[in-house]
C-alpha cells in the first residue's frame, strides 16, 4: 500500500472539486474467463466529494497544513487510509469502453 499526497489535482469523481490525498491499493479480480487481474485501485479524498470527512473539514478551516497539526494529520489520514476501500471495477464501463476502442472512438 502506498500513501501519495495529492497535489492539488482535479478530483476524477466530480472533476471541479480539489483532491485532498489519493491513496493507492492492489486489488484483484476474477474476469469473465475466471481468471485473476491484478491492478490497483485508487482511493480519493475530495472536498466537494466528502463534505463530511474530518481532514475536509481541517481544510476548510485552516486552508493548508500547520506544522503543528501535523501529529493530529496523521492520525486523520492514517484513519482515512484504514478504512479505504479500493474502488470495484464498474463491468458496464469497461464494456462500453472496449466497444468504443472497437469502433475507433478512443
Amino acid at each position: 500500500m502506498s500513501r501519495t499526497p495529492a497535489s492539488g489535482g482535479t478530483c476524477p469523481r466530480c472533476r471541479t472539486g480539489e483532491l485532498l490525498a489519493v491513496l493507492r491499493l492492489p486489488h484483484t479480480w476474477t474476469n469473465a474467463s475466471g481468471r485473476l487481474v491484478r491492478g490497483v485501485g485508487e482511493v480519493h479524498l475530495c472536498a466537494r466529494c466528502d463534505p463530511g470527512h474530518p481532514i475536509v473539514a481541517y481544510f476548510a478551516v485552516h486552508g493548508l497544513a500547520r506544522p503543528e497539526h501535523a501529529d493530529l494529520l496523521a492520525r486523520l489520514l492514517h484513519d482515512w487510509a484504514d478504512h479505504a476501500l479500493p474502488p470495484v471495477p464498474d463491468e458496464n464501463v469497461l464494456w462500453a469502453e472496449a466497444d468504443a476502442w472497437r469502433k475507433g472512438e478512443l
